[in-house]
């Protein structure tokens, strides 16, 4: 849980967010392993790892985008975490995404743990 908390605080950089399941804006990969490696192939990616996550930093669209891919520990791998951060009106919004591949229940449970996580930050 330590592991995800620091990720989660991550995910709240100056802004509110908005958690989205992936009917809204869903990840225009086909999954998990081919975002990671065509996203890790991006001459702008920025990369890091941070407790068995591995984050990709970098500009889409000129939007700053982050995304977080779980340990293969985790209960949701393989499973994406999109956070895009967005200029609207006078601040920004933060939007979020996910690919999981796991079990839906434990799909759900990453996406509550981040809802929550997030709450707790605000």
């Amino acid at each position: 849980m330590k592991a995800l908390q620091i990720v989660a605080a991550l995910l709240i950089l100056y802004s509110h967010s908005l958690i989205a399941n992936n009917n809204a804006k869903p990840i225009k990969y086909s999954s998990v392993e081919n975002a990671l490696n065509t996203l890790k192939n991006k001459s702008s990616a920025n990369t890091s790892y941070q407790a068995g996550w591995t984050i990709i930093s970098l500009v889409e669209n000129g939007n700053h985008v982050i995304w977080y891919f779980s340990p293969k520990k985790h209960t949701a791998y393989p499973a994406v975490i999109k956070k895009s951060i967005v200029a609207k009106g006078n601040g920004i919004e933060t939007k979020i995404v996910t690919l999981c591949e796991a079990a839906k229940p434990e799909c759900d449970k990453l996406i509550e743990q981040f809802k929550k996580i997030n709450s707790d930050y605000k």
